[in-house]
């Protein structure tokens, strides 16, 4: 898959592939799914910004207390530099 790809997949996809999931773990997808889909738009307000910053971190601890340890490497803790 190309970058675009897993993009589309992260944003769109992987909330509606966890749907029959239990709801605490479904938040932390969909929420990284809405933060994904919030730093890609076309305009990005400053103040949006700010606010993701601090939950992003809330997001990641979510994930990494619903998924395996083995799940995690570095490049999962990217997005906390992005906003």
């Amino acid at each position: 898959m190309k970058s675009h790809d897993y993009h589309v997949f992260l944003e769109a996809l992987l909330p509606i592939a966890f749907s029959a999931l239990p709801d605490d773990v479904l938040e932390a997808p969909v929420a990284l799914g809405e933060f994904l889909k919030n730093l890609c738009a076309n305009v990005c307000r400053e103040d949006l910004l700010m606010e993701m910053h601090p939950n992003i971190v809330v997001i990641l601890c979510k994930l990494e207390t619903t998924f395996s340890p083995e799940f995690w490497n570095v490049i999962e803790h990217l997005p906390v530099h992005l906003a």
